[in-house]
């Protein structure tokens, strides 16, 4: 992850990923529809995620940008609330 992430939204996205494709998957938060990698991570500590599956299919990715499981969902969202979106993202070390 990175320390200049923000929180796109606290809950996941279902996106149908093609096997064996590679996409570029937005880990700063700030790129249009929060899924894909359209560059405004510019000048930030954040580079996308380059991501290959192996069967087409819908996938959860994760709009909180921090889980464990990054770029798919593990439930992490579940911890930001409403006002959280657009926020810098809490990672576990940081929780108290």
């Amino acid at each position: 992850m990175c320390k200049d992430a923000i929180v796109f939204d606290n809950k996941p996205n279902g996106v149908t990923l093609e096997a064996w494709i590679p996409y570029y998957i937005c880990t700063c938060g700030r790129s249009e529809g929060g899924v894909f990698c359209d560059g405004k991570h510019e000048g930030s500590s954040c580079m996308p995620k380059k991501v290959t599956v192996e069967k087409t299919k819908q996938y959860h990715i994760c709009m909180c940008k921090s889980s464990k499981n990054f770029p798919f969902c593990d439930g992490t969202h579940s911890t930001y609330r409403d006002e959280d979106i657009g926020g810098k993202v809490r990672y576990e070390e940081e929780v108290e």
